[in-house]
This record gives structure tokens, C-alpha cells and sequence, in this order.
């Protein structure tokens, strides 16, 4: 008897964790990828006289949870030679990165996560890359 009541309590248990909202929006895959504006996905990026270059993205889908924030990453190349690595608040939707962060004929890639304010995991990402020209 007290066997079954054991087994009884850890299956109640175990119902309660699955399905408790902590653990239900905790994966990765549930948390809507961000879609991205410009500069666009292999495009040649003229730098000539400008200050600046801006980097936009739409600001839904939003997460189930609601957004808490955003990460953006820029990175030379397309391994691990990141640039900028910056957490913005939920509704910035683009970040500008000065002129002088960039080389000329160099190829570039960004990403942006954003994270579920409930269950604070971090969305999968696409990365975009481009190419810088006229650097001067």
C-alpha cells in the first residue's frame, strides 16, 4: 500500500514539473527566431562618408512569455571574432555601429536572440552576413 502511494505521489509529481510553464516554454525551439531588416543576408555594404552603419529587425514575433530583451552580435568572418556583443532592452529594434568597427574588403556576420520574459531562454538565431567596400 505504501509502495503505491509512493508511486502514486512521483507520478503527481512528475505531471506538475512537465507541465508546469518553466518547463513547458523552456526550449530553445519555442521561442520565436528573430527576423531580420538590413543591411540584408550577403549584400556589399558602401561605408563611404558614412559615420555609421545600422543594423535593424522587426520586432515581432514576440515570445509567448512576452520579450524581456535582446542580443545582438556582430562578428568578423563567421567564427568566434566578435566585434560588438551587446544586450538591448525589449523594444530596441536596431543598433547603429560606428564606421571605424569595419575593414575594407572584410565580410562580416550578425545575429539577434531575443529572450522569453517568463521562462528567460534565449531564441535560436539566423546569421546574415555581408561585405564591406569603400571604407575610407
Amino acid at each position: 500500500m505504501i509502495k503505491k502511494a509512493l508511486i502514486l505521489i512521483m507520478a503527481c509529481i512528475a505531471v506538475i514539473i512537465i507541465s508546469s510553464p518553466v518547463f513547458a516554454g523552456a526550449r530553445r525551439e519555442d521561442v520565436p527566431r528573430v527576423a531580420y531588416l538590413s543591411p540584408d543576408n550577403d549584400s556589399v555594404v558602401d561605408l563611404t562618408g558614412k559615420a555609421s552603419l545600422e543594423f535593424k529587425w522587426k520586432n515581432a514575433p514576440v515570445p509567448g512569455g512576452g520579450r524581456d530583451s535582446y542580443k545582438f552580435r556582430l562578428i568578423k568572418g563567421f567564427k568566434y571574432d566578435f566585434i560588438v556583443l551587446k544586450e538591448l532592452d525589449q523594444d530596441v529594434f536596431s543598433i547603429e555601429v560606428g564606421a571605424d568597427k569595419f575593414e575594407d574588403g572584410v565580410t562580416y556576420s550578425w545575429y539577434v536572440e531575443q529572450r522569453d520574459a517568463s521562462s528567460m531562454v534565449w531564441s535560436l538565431h539566423d546569421i546574415w552576413s555581408f561585405k564591406v567596400t569603400n571604407k575610407k
